[in-house]
């Protein structure tokens, strides 16, 4: 499983030729390591005197980020699962019967199948990676000043896990031949794009308007 992989032996086969890893599960990656960083800055923060009064609203966040954690880790290897099948699909022979919108080939329908999987997997990371970014805006007035920076870059991270994981859904849409799903996966692409673009921006406004991090604004 990539996801127990150092991450020296997880850079050296992102390096290599043969996928996977690729951007799906490198987005996961991203994504993932956001969620460390605000765990992070929350646990820290939890142990300051000064924030006492946040104590139950930064716990429960706490939990939600544990949930994230986890599913951003099985989606370094989901996605490389799909990326597996996909792989395995398009190897299939091409069988000389002629096939028709009403009996598609065997190879056909596996690649397709494969495709709507490759396609749903990153949306999947997007989100998550999103839901890190929403926690982030919320716990940025509540946590120490001092992790303010470690919570910054978790959102930079999670921004490009974000980012990444549309791509990956996006390179497979022009080969689904089911254009309703195509079109419902470009509406949510959009949402999420939105909002996360939307967040970015907030909190980059926020943050190098700190006194610590006004050499930002360059």
């Amino acid at each position: 499983m990539l996801s127990s992989l150092p991450v020296s032996e997880f850079a050296t086969r992102l390096a290599a030729d043969d996928m996977p890893p690729g951007g799906g599960s490198t987005a996961a990656l991203s994504g993932l390591l956001a969620t460390g960083l605000l765990e992070m800055a929350v646990s820290y923060s939890l142990k300051s005197p000064k924030l006492l009064e946040t104590v139950d609203f930064l716990t429960g966040k706490q939990a939600e980020l544990a949930r994230l954690h986890i599913e951003l880790s099985i989606l370094i290897d989901r996605d490389a699962l799909a990326l597996r099948a996909l792989l395995a699909a398009l190897q299939l022979p091409q069988l000389a019967a002629v096939e028709t919108v009403t009996t598609p080939s065997a190879r056909t329908v596996a690649i397709q199948k494969s495709l709507k999987q490759a396609a749903e997997v990153p949306l999947e990371t997007a989100r998550a990676c999103l839901e890190v970014m929403e926690i982030a805006q919320t716990v940025l007035e509540k946590v120490d000043l001092q992790v303010v920076n470690e919570l910054m870059a978790g959102v930079l991270s999670a921004y490009a896990g974000a980012m990444s994981a549309l791509l990956g859904t996006s390179i497979n849409l022009d080969e689904l031949a089911d254009e309703t799903l195509v079109s419902a996966l470009k509406g949510q692409m959009y949402l999420i794009r939105s909002a996360v673009d939307e967040i970015k921006t907030a909190m980059e406004g926020k943050v190098y308007a700190m006194k610590p991090f006004v050499a930002m604004n360059m």
